[in-house]
């Protein structure tokens, strides 16, 4: 945009032409559409994966539990000679490596609802696995989210499920709604699962808890009809799939949930591409298999849990309008602004090549991920920022500032509507997200540092591009000088190398592998990276965890409930029975390091070298004046929210969830 010229956008214009009677029969083809994208999802294994990838137990999941939604047997749909459930039965013993809660109660309900026995399924009782994670408060795990899946699968197995009811009641905050975990701002998928969980444990329709909830779902309905995850974001599939199923599940009829006269099911069907998938919002198409699988099931009229011969319950007044149309919105620019003739362009390439021109200093900047935030405030560029995402907390400034949707689900409405006249995107905001926006007209420069030399190079590049390049230059030399500190220090007096392992997450256990800003800090603070073989952030199961037996545990800070919080992940490993033979636990060397600095790609980065390579070799290096004593250090966005905002969102949703 630029400010130069106006720029209308539609944001959605959707048409249903056909008469659809609510929940949809299997037979429709809206559900036929999406089984014939769903069969280019299987591979020859049997089981599920994205285009181009592997199959995997999440995605798989999900659509056996559709295709069971539906009425279809899972031993029909075949690839290369395996079913959907011969993969299902290979991957029970990996789900039970695993060892997370989520992992094993979809286990279950996947075994229920192809009419399997989870009490004896390849020769695993998985329903004592699940009670296995159930404490004695009735909760399971550490939180609501995996409280909710495990009341699902009791409920599905006929087990007793009345304190997990009684702990969860417990958790509902004042507003009606439920967070992820205890504490946590209540949000539309948690809340959901919340209620189907409750209602599957026996809690009636009628209950205070139950009406409560409801009650929250129509203060946060968007207007366009859907409903988000929370924060600025914008409308999702996944999240409005959810709160249909959970409707379904408390007796009430989605076609008459409206706002500005758009249902809830009307504006889950605009999700729907010509190809028969569901994008995960109007513009990102994230994980369409599993996107669609969840769709389907929230169409058919089926919550959670599917169970073997379940029918969809018939509602009155249950037809969805021939037409919809949503209303237009449009955002124009604001008019050119008038110019003298001699205003600087700048010409940079961003981190993906692109070449952008920039006229003009920039005087109204949106940031689309925390670091890039973090390197605009560097600058001194904090009273330009006019628009920043809801994980966006450094410096203390950020909070008042308009915010424009999470990490990967920008709200593109917001974006425009904050008439930036440059945008500083990220890997993670996803390529689809990044065009469409250009393509409206604004500005983009799209960052993505694989190292930390190219976070140092992307700071000098903000600086370029915003006509601050001698304080970014500045900046980057006291980075480099520091790093070279810590480089010369190893090189001339560290004698051994121990094993290092990041913690980013531990339901199941997250770890950063190779080609992560980790594991460079390990490298360049004199220690090993105790997962080499891992790429990225991936899980690894608790039995490789505990064989590798690193030196060093690091652990991120916080628990994503804001400063009032514990350290979540640090209490888990050293408390964990399963643990206390590590050397890293037993010799005390697990420490908690600050998950805004350890993953994010900005100027604090070298505060977490210096931070790792003191508690990797404390005889070396002295401990930064600014860094708090470890053992109890809070944060804000540790757990969860660190993997979301370091571009595994897909991955850690799909596990919450």
């Amino acid at each position: 945009m630029n400010g130069r010229g106006a720029c209308t956008i539609i944001l959605s214009l959707l048409l249903i032409g056909t008469v659809a009677a609510y929940p949809y029969a299997p037979g429709d083809s809206e559900i036929t559409r999406s089984f014939d994208y769903l069969h280019t999802c299987q591979n020859t294994d049997g089981g599920f994966g994205e285009a181009g990838r592997a199959s995997n137990p999440g995605t798989s999941t999900w659509v056996l539990m559709a295709l069971a939604a539906a009425g279809e047997d899972p031993r029909e749909w075949r690839a290369g000679g395996s079913s959907s459930i011969d993969y299902l039965r290979d991957i029970a013993e990996e789900t039970v490596a695993i060892d997370g809660t989520a992992e094993t109660a979809k286990m279950v309900l996947t075994i229920i609802a192809i009419g399997e026995d989870p009490g004896m399924f390849e020769g695993t009782d998985f329903v004592e696995l699940l009670k296995a994670k159930q404490q004695s408060g009735g909760r399971f795990g550490d939180h609501i989210y995996t409280t909710n899946w495990g009341m699902l699968a009791l409920a599905a197995a006929g087990e007793d499920t009345a304190s997990s009811v009684a702990w969860l009641k417990n958790q509902q905050n004042g507003d009606g709604g439920f967070g992820w975990t205890p504490g946590a701002e209540s949000d539309s998928d948690d809340t959901a699962s919340a209620v189907m969980a409750l209602i599957a444990a026996g809690e009636p329709r009628t209950s205070p808890a139950i009406q409560k909830a409801l009650s929250f779902f129509r203060s946060v309905q968007m207007d366009d009809g859907g409903f988000n995850y929370g924060g600025s974001s914008g409308s999702n599939s996944a999240s409005t799939a959810w709160v249909i199923q959970a409707l379904v599940a408390a007796g009430e009829n989605p076609i008459t949930w409206q706002k500005n006269g758009i249902d809830v099911i009307s504006h889950l069907i605009s999700y729907r591409q010509p190809e028969g998938y569901f994008r995960w919002t109007p513009v990102l198409a994230d994980n369409p298999c599993r996107m669609t699988a969840s769709v389907v099931t929230a169409l058919l009229g089926m919550p959670y849990p599917i169970m073997p011969d379940q029918t969809a319950p018939v509602q009155s007044g249950n037809t969805i309008p021939t037409t919809t149309i949503v209303p237009v919105t449009t955002h124009t620019a604001p008019s050119p602004a008038v110019s003298g003739g001699d205003d600087p362009v700048i010409t940079v390439t961003d981190d993906f090549g692109e070449t952008v021109t920039i006229t003009g200093t920039p005087q109204r900047i949106v940031s689309l991920a925390p670091a890039n935030t973090e390197i605009l405030f560097a600058l001194g560029l904090g009273d330009r920022v006019v628009g920043v995402t809801d994980y966006c907390n450094h410096p203390s400034e950020t909070v008042a500032i308009e915010k424009v949707g999470g990490y990967s689900t920008v709200n593109v409405e917001k974006v425009v509507a904050a008439r930036p006249d440059l945008v500083i995107a990220a890997f993670g905001n996803t390529e689809e997200v990044v065009s469409h926006l250009r393509s409206l007209g604004l500005t983009i420069i799209a960052l993505n540092p694989e190292s930390i030399d190219d976070i140092i190079d992307n700071i000098r590049l903000v600086g370029t591009a915003t006509g601050t390049g001698e304080k970014a230059e500045a900046i980057a030399a006291d980075m480099e000088r520091r790093i070279a500190a810590v480089v010369i220090a190893r090189d001339t007096r560290v004698a051994d190398r121990p094993s290092v392992v990041h913690l980013v997450w531990y339901d199941p256990i997250w770890v950063s592998g190779s080609g992560t800003f980790q594991d460079q800090m390990f490298e360049m603070a004199g220690g090993t990276n105790a997962f080499p073989g891992v790429n990225g952030w991936e899980i690894v199961s608790l039995e490789e965890f505990v064989t590798t037996n690193p030196d060093i545990i690091l652990v991120n800070s916080g628990t994503g409930m804001g400063e009032s919080g514990y350290d979540l992940i640090y209490t888990y490993v050293v408390n964990e029975p399963r643990f206390q033979g590590l050397a890293a636990v037993r010799n005390g060397r697990v420490y908690v390091v600050d998950s805004d600095m350890i993953d994010r790609g900005g100027p604090r980065i070298v505060d977490a070298l210096e931070q790792v390579a003191t508690d990797i070799h404390p005889e070396i290096f002295e401990a930064p004046e600014s860094t708090p004593i470890p053992v109890q250090y809070t944060s804000g966005f540790g757990g969860i929210a660190a993997l979301m905002v370091i571009g595994l969102v897909p991955a850690v949703r799909a596990g919450k969830r």
